[in-house]
């Protein structure tokens, strides 16, 4: 758990598709943010410190750490870029090439699947970069902890002056029912996980995971022991009933 005191000369202005973008900084070498909507920095730490029990590679996945940014609760994670690498999301890489939106022109095509074969094909004639697995962990790690918010800024890619490779998965914050409004406690947590939209291909994270397959797997009774050990709240009993819920699909 940090606390950190940061000026606001380390702001970096965010702009995008998110819905309440929320502001972030950069410090030495850390990307902090505060929560926005929910507890999104408790919500981060869940699913990274999750994810390093599974068969991802450590580089394949931004680890974030809990803690407080000026007094207000938030996360961090450490920069992941090296020397003269570019970070270029999904939507900006569009956007440079046909100065439209990306998600407007899927939007405009009928079923999920033509949508994803035609942004894999774009990324494929434009970066030489087949996603289908990297989008494959993505929609894996999205239908698990319930990601409402992977839209094509929290996509991307990274040019190292030679090469494109996929970026790290990140952004997982508004997820595990966290800042979710349509949420009502009067009911279970099987009904209102039924409320959860997903992004950017299909409103169902469920079918994303079926046309991609698993994508990674957990040794789920490790998960489940770690997380026993955290402080209980909504998101943490949210991350245990998911894991059970799809123990058969990801089990080591």
């Amino acid at each position: 758990m940090f606390h950190e005191s940061i000026d606001e000369q380390y702001i970096v202005n965010q702009t995008g598709t998110s819905e309440g973008t929320q502001i972030k900084y950069y410090k030495d070498g850390y990307w902090y943010k505060k929560d926005n909507r929910g507890k999104e920095g408790l919500t981060e730490y869940l699913i990274s410190q999750m994810l390093l029990h599974s068969d991802l590679n450590p580089d394949e996945y931004v680890l974030y750490e809990q803690g407080t940014i000026n007094g207000k609760a938030g996360c961090r994670s450490a920069n992941f870029l090296k020397p003269g690498d570019e970070l270029i999301t999904l939507y900006r890489l569009y956007y440079n090439q046909f100065g439209k939106d990306l998600s407007n022109v899927i939007g405009q095509m009928n079923t999920m699947e033509e949508r994803i074969r035609y942004v894999l094909q774009f990324v494929k004639e434009s970066c030489e970069l087949d996603l289908t697995e990297y989008f494959s962990k993505i929609f894996t790690l999205d239908m698990l902890v319930l990601n409402e918010d992977r839209h094509l800024n929290n996509i991307a890619v990274i040019f190292d002056g030679k090469k494109f490779i996929p970026a790290p998965i990140f952004d997982q914050g508004v997820a595990l029912l966290t800042a979710n409004q349509s949420v009502n406690w009067k009911f279970g947590i099987e009904e209102n996980v039924k409320r959860v939209i997903a992004r950017p291909f299909s409103g169902s994270h469920q079918k994303m995971y079926e046309f991609f397959g698993t994508g990674f797997r957990l040794d789920t009774e490790k998960v489940l022991r770690w997380i026993q050990k955290e402080d209980d709240s909504v998101e943490k009993k949210i991350l245990e009933y998911q894991i059970h819920r799809y123990k058969n699909l990801i089990s080591l």
